[in-house]
C-alpha cells in the first residue's frame, strides 16, 4: 500500500513539474521573428499626401450650375441654356440647374458657352481621371511609394479636354504602401511665367518718387520737407533714412593700430571691415578724406554712399521741379498707371484667352504715356485652357 502511494506521489510531482516545464517553454516555441518599428507601420494607419499627375479619361453626362449663396432654380432666363448644342434637358434642384447632356456631347465646350452666356454663374462637372500605378506620398515615417493604380472621380471646373495631364494634390490614409479607405484630390493649376505685350490704357494721381541725395547733402529735415510738399500735394508720406557710411577698399587687412586710429576720430561711430559708419549730422567730405589719406597714406580711396528718400502722394498738377526744388537732390518720378492686355496669351505655343477683366495697374516712370505699348512679365494660373489668375510681375520696357 505504502508503495503504490509512493509511486502515486512520484506520479503526481512528475505531471506537475511536466506542466511547469509547458508554460516555461511556451515563449521560446509560439515567438516568431521579433516585430520592428517598420512592421508595426506597415499595419498601422498613416496620414499621406503629396502631387501627382494624373489624365483626364471622361466627365459625366451632365453639368452643375449654380451661384454662391444664391437660389437660381427658378431663374426663367436659364431656359435659354436649353438652345446650347449638346444639352438635353434641364433639371431645377435645390438652388441649383443640371443641364443633362446629350450623348457624346462636348462638356468643355458646352461649359463654355454657359460661361459666354452667364459669365458670373459657377460651372462644374465631374471628371474621371485616371492616376499612375505607383505615386510617391510623404508621410510621417517618411517619403513611401503608394500603389493607386485607379481612377477617381473628381467635381471640376470643366476646362479641360479629355486626354489633358493635370497636377493633382492627393491625401489619404495609408497601411504599408496602399491605400486605406477613400482618397482624396484636388487638381493644382499650373503656373507659368510668360512674356506679353500690353498698352498703356490710363494714368492715376498717384505718385511715388524716389529722391537721390550725394553724401554730403543726405542730413535733410523731414518734418520741413513734408511740411512744405503737403501745401501744393495731397497725403504725402515720407520714408528716410540716410546712409551715413562710406567704403575704403582693402581697409579690413590693416592692423589693428590703424583702425584704431580711424575709430579715434571724433565723428567715426564704428569700423567694420571696409565700412566707416559716421555720425548722421557729419557730412564734411573733405575732411574724412583728409583724415583717412594722412592714416592710410594717399593712395586711400574713399567711396560715398547716395542716399534714398521715398515720398508716396496724390496729384493731378504734378510738378518735378517743385518737388524737387524743396528736396534738392536728384528723383525717379513713378505714376500709377494701367495697362491692357490683349485678348489672348501665349503659353508653350497655345493660345489662351484671357479673362475680360484682366486689367493689371502698376508704378511706372512717369515718362510712359497713354497709348504706348510695353513689354511686361506675367504670371499666369491655368486650369486646362482656362486662365484662372494674372499676376503683373515686372514692365520690361517699350515693346
Amino acid at each position: 500500500m505504502e508503495r503504490d502511494t509512493l509511486i502515486k506521489v512520484f506520479a503526481l510531482v512528475a505531471i506537475i513539474f511536466f506542466i511547469i516545464e509547458m508554460f516555461n517553454l511556451r515563449p521560446a516555441v509560439t515567438s516568431g521573428p521579433s516585430t520592428s518599428s517598420e512592421n508595426t507601420s506597415n499595419t498601422t494607419p498613416l496620414y499621406a499626401s503629396g502631387n501627382t499627375t494624373a489624365t483626364l479619361t471622361s466627365y459625366s453626362d451632365y453639368i452643375n450650375v449654380f451661384k454662391s449663396g444664391e437660389d437660381i432654380s427658378a431663374n426663367s432666363s436659364l431656359d435659354e441654356l436649353k438652345d446650347i448644342a449638346g444639352v438635353g434637358y434641364i433639371n431645377r434642384v435645390g438652388g441649383t440647374v443640371t443641364l443633362v447632356l446629350d450623348y457624346g456631347a462636348n462638356v468643355s465646350l458646352v461649359a463654355e458657352k454657359i460661361k459666354e452666356k452667364f459669365p458670373d454663374l459657377n460651372v462644374t462637372a465631374n471628371a474621371l481621371l485616371s492616376l499612375p500605378p505607383e505615386v510617391e506620398l510623404t508621410t510621417a515615417a517618411g517619403k513611401k511609394n503608394i500603389s493607386i493604380n485607379a481612377l477617381i472621380r473628381i467635381e471640376v471646373d470643366p476646362w479641360l479636354d479629355i486626354g489633358d495631364n493635370v497636377t493633382l494634390s492627393v491625401a489619404s490614409l495609408v497601411v504599408g504602401n496602399k491605400i486605406q479607405g477613400s482618397l482624396i484630390a484636388r487638381i493644382v493649376p499650373t503656373e507659368n511665367e510668360v512674356v506679353a505685350n500690353a498698352t498703356i490704357s490710363g494714368v492715376g494721381d498717384n505718385y511715388t518718387a524716389t529722391v537721390v541725395l550725394p553724401w554730403d547733402m543726405r542730413e535733410v529735415n523731414t518734418s520741413k520737407i513734408n511740411e512744405e510738399l503737403s501745401a501744393q500735394l495731397s497725403n504725402v508720406s515720407i520714408n528716410y533714412a540716410p546712409d551715413s557710411f562710406v567704403a575704403v577698399k582693402g581697409l579690413d587687412s590693416k592692423s589693428n593700430e590703424t583702425i584704431e586710429k580711424i575709430q579715434n576720430l571724433s565723428y567715426v561711430e564704428e569700423v567694420s571691415g571696409d565700412i566707416i559708419y559716421v555720425k548722421e549730422d557729419f557730412n564734411d567730405s573733405a575732411r574724412i578724406e583728409g583724415d583717412l589719406r594722412e592714416i592710410l597714406g594717399e593712395n586711400a580711396t574713399v567711396d560715398y554712399t547716395v542716399s534714398k528718400i521715398s515720398i508716396s502722394f496724390y496729384s493731378s498738377n504734378f510738378s518735378k521741379d517743385a518737388l524737387l526744388s524743396v528736396t534738392g537732390g536728384q528723383a525717379l518720378i513713378y505714376r500709377q498707371t494701367s495697362l491692357k492686355l490683349g485678348e489672348k496669351i501665349t503659353i508653350d505655343g497655345r493660345d489662351y484667352n484671357l479673362p475680360s477683366s484682366t486689367a493689371p495697374e502698376t508704378m511706372l516712370l512717369d515718362s510712359f504715356a497713354v497709348g504706348q505699348n510695353v513689354s511686361v512679365q506675367l504670371k499666369t494660373e491655368r486650369i486646362g485652357k482656362r486662365i484662372l489668375n494674372v499676376e503683373l510681375e515686372r514692365v520690361l520696357g517699350y515693346a
